[in-house]
């Protein structure tokens, strides 16, 4: 697999699955690196922390904590685990953003994404869904439940429908707004389809916007804008050639054939050629699992940044 990976230039968004592929068969523990599992009833978080130097240029990303919640019922409506999913944000949160926010602090969401085209819209469909109350602050300040922080949101679309870099819009707005925290959602590439509808991953080193699909935009992140980032994340898409490897792979497993990966990069290579080597791949029930998880992130955000705030009434706030 890391040989495609090579081969096609595929983002591998999820620290989770940048850990397996360094760890590789031998399922070694990578110096600079630490990692702690937490089981719930129907749901599984991983926390990894690259520690420093040497375990960020071994898993490919910044020096961070980066923490999974995986659970394959996620991508169906159910009200249980969506519970425990948001259960789940609440409780590891803190972890990310590492400092208490004063009450009275600003939070900016964004919602990445290209609201046109339906696994892209993830970002856009959390704006949605979360609560923003800045304005009642300034305009109408008795409508506010007590305790309620000013937040923020918007989606600030893509290059090649708004004509303006995202690094550039976020940027604007944390100068003019200030804010103290910004919690960026995006979809995102995985290298298994077992994880797309099924996984959420949160960290606090940033994001890069289009990194997913190849089309790498400026980093949002604390040293860029100034303030800490918290980017959330879930997989909405798999590379053709990804999915194309794993089924040769399993058929020479399951039919005693001789597995030649060079071969089987040639042949993908063959297939894919007329579409550059680079096909994305989605499933059918994607408008599903898009509305799904945008629900369940916003509320999971929405209750780690307005603490004590009841679930009712901060639905009665969002957009």
């Amino acid at each position: 697999m890391e040989e495609i990976i090579k081969a096609f230039s595929v983002n591998v968004d999820m620290a989770i699955e940048a850990r397996d592929l360094v760890r590789g068969a031998a399922n070694q523990e990578i110096p600079g690196v630490e990692e702690q599992v937490e089981k719930m009833e129907q749901v599984k978080i991983t926390t990894i922390t690259i520690k420093d130097e040497s375990g960020a240029q071994k898993m490919g990303r910044p020096i961070g904590t980066y923490v999974t919640i995986e659970s394959p019922p996620l991508k169906i409506n159910d009200p249980y685990v969506k519970d425990e999913i948001i259960q789940a944000m609440e409780k590891t949160m803190p972890l990310l953003i590492g400092t208490t926010l004063a009450p009275d602090a600003t939070v900016l969401l964004v919602g990445l994404g290209n609201w046109r085209a339906t696994p892209d819209a993830l970002g856009p469909k959390f704006i949605e869904y979360s609560p923003i109350t800045r304005h009642y602050h300034h305009y109408a300040p008795e409508a506010l439940v007590e305790g309620m922080r000013p937040c923020c949101g918007i989606a600030p679309g893509v290059l090649g429908i708004t004509g303006l870099e995202t690094f550039e819009v976020i940027k604007g707005i944390v100068e003019k707004v200030q804010p103290a925290l910004l919690i960026v959602v995006d979809s995102l590439a995985a290298q298994n389809v077992e994880r797309i509808g099924t996984s959420i991953q949160m960290c606090n080193t940033g994001i890069q916007p289009g990194a997913g699909i190849g089309n790498e935009r400026q980093t949002l992140n604390q040293e860029g804008l100034g303030i800490p980032v918290i980017a959330i994340g879930c997989p909405t898409i798999v590379n053709a050639s990804v999915i194309a490897g794993q089924a040769i792979k399993k058929f020479c497993e399951d039919s005693g054939a001789i597995y030649n990966e060079v071969t089987s990069v040639s042949s993908i290579k063959d297939v894919l050629s007329f579409f550059g080597g680079s096909l994305a791949v989605t499933p059918k029930e994607v408008d599903d699992i898009i509305e799904n998880t945008s629900r369940i992130i916003a509320m999971g955000v929405a209750k780690s940044i307005f603490p004590g705030i009841e679930r009712e009434q901060l639905e009665l706030y969002a957009t």
